[in-house]
């Protein structure tokens, strides 16, 4: 392995190394200290768990709609019935409904009175187009979306309380609750923008005392092996900060958990913008239009697996005969940075662009992919060209690494001998060896500072790639329909193993590449395993990239054995 490859691994390990230390000894005492100074502030109010809280959560808005189809058993209530009655007196058969645009299908439940389905038109499970994606899929014994436990009223948890329907109209649908001289409505209301929906959350106490609710929201996710959703995150952007924790690593003791810090209990943020649920390629983020300085709990109900965030206000107090509204939006839909743009509130940030000092990059090569594809018609194309154009841009730096490789592969067979000459004396053989170098003007690290500046671009293409929702099912040409995900030529009869050529592709231009380069400074043996092993590593690491990030991975591999020999033949050239 060469030298200066070497060094610039080592160098980005270090740096990865320094910030998970500084994770795991700066961040996680400060989050473990929120945590438990929230837990007693909660045991001082008497306040439940966050675990019984979250599965009675309130609910949040989805995207209002033009068509509602009814399947209640009995019409609503009309308006001559009076809002004051108490409901417990006869029960409340279950109703669902839909709400309907040219994007969205909504289904909502009197259940609660929370959305059940929601279901975008324009975008599909798979590139065959047979099912529309669904965002809010949850099995049984998971809490609802947009459930409002409201315990603080005193009538028990009121998640799954049966909730009447006052009114289900083409824009709005109304769902109220009496109980104990209490009534809750919940009204959903259409938007102008796609894939939004704004719900106001109404109390009115007709009771002698005084009630202190809190609003607030839920919003649980289930990671599943659907391909969207096999990397599952609780998101919230509050005091002008993203806050993003993988669902798959909390609380689990394995490789994930221990690599991502592990599980500290409920994370608790305040001053929150918005908060919800992240996907790789969709988000449901909920944030309340009334500023009433929100909080925001993270925690998981299930470990690894299944995990929730509840936005919630300060405790309001109602006097008897008054009412308190909260009003909030949510938006549930793909991230389009351009649409996320539009709706502001900072909504873009919810797009994963790296690291904060690499975010400018990402974003940069993300607008770079999309105007060459204005020209370019095929994103598979377009990233071949794109990653073209980042080597031209990057000609001077990268010729200056090769000229140095160029250099320091002559003086091998030089370098060999003195090995050899003082094999037995390794102070003496590393004296005569930059001896060698300072007479010849050769630099070993010459080729290690082009490196380096060239990890900042990588990586920068590397979040574009991952992060750019047009990637989604986008083909390239025959078997390769989906650039956002691995392309699998066929699969091995009795073993289910996928063939996928582009990482093959990929590992043996590296093999090339890494032959080409002086093995300078290492036993023969050990640069022979490195020659294979490194390939090889990046070969498994690659096999489940997506394919349009393989491609450029491959690509750029490729230009670079292409410099390499144009480097080579000049230098020869000259020297001739």
């Amino acid at each position: 392995m060469d030298r200066n490859l070497l060094i610039a691994f080592v160098l980005s390990t270090l740096i990865f190394v320094g910030w998970m230390t500084y994770q795991q000894q700066v961040v996680l005492p400060q989050r473990r200290a929120v945590a438990e100074r929230a837990t007693a502030e909660a045991e001082a109010r008497g306040e439940t768990t966050a675990l019984a809280e979250a599965a009675q959560a309130p609910v949040e808005p989805g995207r209002a709609l033009d068509i509602v189809k009814d399947t209640h058993a009995t019409p609503p209530l009309s308006p001559g019935v009076p809002r004051g009655d108490d409901s417990d007196a006869r029960p409340v058969p279950e109703w669902s409904g839909t709400l309907e645009n040219e994007a969205v299908l909504a289904t909502f439940s009197n259940r609660g009175g929370v959305i059940t389905g929601w279901q975008l038109k324009g975008w599909f499970e798979s590139p065959r187009q047979e099912v529309p994606v669904e965002l809010v899929d949850l099995p049984d014994g998971v809490p609802t979306t947009l459930s409002t436990p409201l315990v603080e009223l005193g009538l028990g948890d009121l998640s799954n309380a049966m909730y009447e329907v006052e009114e289900s109209g083409e824009e709005r649908i109304v769902f109220a609750l009496r109980r104990d001289g209490v009534v809750v409505r919940k009204t959903y209301e259409q938007l102008d923008e796609q894939f939004q929906i704004q719900l106001a959350i109404e109390i009115t106490n007709q009771t002698d005392r005084i009630l202190s609710p809190r609003f607030g929201l839920v919003v649980p996710g289930v990671a599943n092996d659907r391909e969207d959703w096999k990397e599952l995150s609780l998101i919230a952007r509050a005091n002008s900060d993203v806050t993003r924790e993988l669902v798959q690593s909390l609380g689990t003791p394995g490789f994930m958990g221990g690599l991502f810090g592990g599980w500290e209990g409920p994370i608790t943020l305040s001053a929150v913008q918005w908060g919800g649920i992240d996907v790789r390629y969709f988000a449901k983020l909920v944030w309340p239009v009334d500023a009433d300085g929100s909080g925001l709990t993270m925690d998981v109900l299930e470990p690894g697996k299944v995990g929730f965030v509840r936005l919630e206000g300060r405790p309001v107090e109602i006097s008897p005969r008054a009412s308190q509204a909260r009003r909030y939006t949510a938006f549930f839909g793909p991230k389009q940075p351009a649409l996320l743009d539009a709706l502001g509130n900072d909504l873009d940030q919810a797009v994963s662009r790296g690291y904060s000092w690499v975010a400018p990059l990402t974003g940069f090569f993300g607008w770079a992919l999309h105007r060459v594809h204005d020209f370019v018609p095929n994103y598979g194309l377009a990233i071949i060209v794109l990653t073209i154009l980042v080597r031209m841009a990057t000609w001077p730096i990268m010729a200056r690494q090769m000229k140095s490789a160029e250099r320091m592969r002559e003086l091998m067979p030089r370098i060999k001998e003195l090995q050899e000459k003082y094999k037995d004396d390794r102070q003496k053989q590393s004296e005569e060896t930059f001896k060698l170098y300072r007479e010849t003007g050769v630099n070993p690290l010459g080729g290690c500072l082009p490196m380096v500046l060239q990890l900042p671009v990588f990586i920068g293409l590397f979040y574009a790639l991952q992060s750019s929702i047009d990637l989604r099912h986008a083909p390239f040409f025959l078997w390769i329909n989906d650039l956002s995900a691995p392309a699998t030529l066929f699969t091995l009869p009795g073993l289910d193993f996928p063939v996928r050529i582009l990482p093959v592709l990929m590992g043996a231009s590296m093999f090339i590449q890494q032959k080409m380069m002086p093995q300078t400074g290492m036993d023969p043996a050990q640069a022979k395993m490195m020659l294979i092993m490194m390939p090889g590593m990046m070969l498994v690491i690659s096999y489940t990239f997506p394919s349009g990030l393989v491609l450029y991975w491959m690509v750029s591999n490729v230009l670079g054995i292409a410099h390499q020999l144009y480097v080579r033949s000049r230098m020869q050239a000259e020297s001739s």
